[in-house]
């Protein structure tokens, strides 16, 4: 048998292996770089019931109206201005950028109604993690901050599925009883 003959036959049982072993059925779309921050943005517009989010590093820039993670957090309060459930958890970093940057954030959603929690001082939540309506799931690299979202190589998925939805929601509210929420300053 020819070495491309091994080759069609290995990826036939490795296909024939995932399709009758795997453990969840999902339609999966990678997302690389600028990509993510589309689709996301289309899928939060869309969103009927709920949106979930863990995420490591968000920004809010005031000086910068128009940037891509505003727009992304002006959708997350569009979606909740429309009557979505939306909850946010958000690192408790111990690197002082971080943690200011992520409490701006948290003070713009927080006057918008958005729930939003951090999580422990003594754990680190590095996920990056959005689930819409109980079925869509977008998770990878992307920090929704200037660097993730336009200017670095990020690679993250949407996945398209209530199983892995169902994973993840528990996971979301295992991590959201360790959280304490946050309110915003009055002015």
């Amino acid at each position: 048998m020819s070495l491309k003959n091994i080759r069609k036959v290995s990826l036939l049982l490795i296909i024939c292996f995932n399709f009758c072993f795997s453990q969840y059925k999902a339609i999966v779309t990678p997302l690389l770089n600028e990509e993510y921050a589309k689709n996301l943005i289309d899928f939060i517009k869309k969103a009927k019931k709920s949106i979930k989010v863990i995420m490591f590093e968000t920004s809010y820039y005031k000086e910068y109206p128009e940037s891509i993670s505003n727009q992304i957090l002006r959708e997350v309060v569009n979606a909740k201005k429309r009557g979505i459930e939306v909850e946010i958890i958000l690192e408790l970093s111990k690197f002082e950028n971080i943690k200011r940057k992520n409490f701006e954030a948290a003070k713009f959603l927080a006057e918008n109604g958005i729930k939003v929690y951090f999580d422990r001082e003594n754990k680190t939540t590095h996920s990056k993690l959005l689930i819409i309506d109980n079925k869509y799931i977008f998770i990878g690299s992307h920090n929704w901050n200037y660097y993730a979202l336009e200017k670095n190589n990020e690679t993250s998925v949407l996945i398209d599925s209530e199983k892995v939805a169902d994973l993840y929601i528990q996971y979301f509210s295992q991590i959201k009883k360790e959280c304490r929420i946050f309110l915003a300053p009055l002015n």
